[in-house]
């Protein structure tokens, strides 16, 4: 079996782990690649490489271009609900935020909140696939690497929050 390649970078909020095959990012983590060992198959097998193209993207994002995650090809697998999900939070501009309740209708399915935040929680490429900019209706909301970093993620991008 051949190993998929991963590599770390700095990010707003710390560091993140990310894991590649055949040049799409299929993993992610604030929490290291240990992190994504749990999430993924444990018979996968991975290996620090550097991966320019991925690291470009990932300093132009700090640098202010952050737009650049778009550029980003990624996959996982879960339900049509959760893929459209996803797909809607991709179009959901750096710099502003939706709720859930939003996202749900936007994904077809507008009572479906509760659906689109645990399409949050398995979202296995964040930041790529941006769940950081969905909130609660009443506030900042969860995420799953902590509100810290959630918080860094939307004030690198200018987003207006709590």
């Amino acid at each position: 079996m051949s190993a998929l390649a991963y590599t770390t970078a700095k990010m707003p909020g710390g560091t993140i782990a990310v894991v590649i095959d055949a040049g799409v990012v299929v993993a992610s983590s604030f929490r290291g690649i240990a992190d994504i060992r749990s999430r993924l198959s444990t018979e996968l097998f991975f290996k620090k490489a550097a991966l320019p193209t991925l690291e470009d993207l990932l300093d132009r994002y700090r640098g202010g271009e952050l737009a650049a995650l778009d550029e980003v090809e990624v996959a996982q697998f879960g339900g049509p609900f959760q893929q459209g999900v996803w797909v809607a939070m991709r179009t959901i501009e750096p710099g502003t935020t939706d709720t859930y309740g939003g996202l749900a209708m936007r994904a077809g399915r507008p009572r479906a909140y509760r659906a689109v935040g645990t399409a949050c929680s398995v979202n296995l490429v964040a930041p790529f696939v941006p769940c950081h900019r969905v909130v609660a209706a009443s506030g900042i909301g969860g995420y799953g690497y902590g509100l810290d970093v959630k918080r860094a993620l939307l004030k690198h991008e200018g987003a207006s929050f709590e």
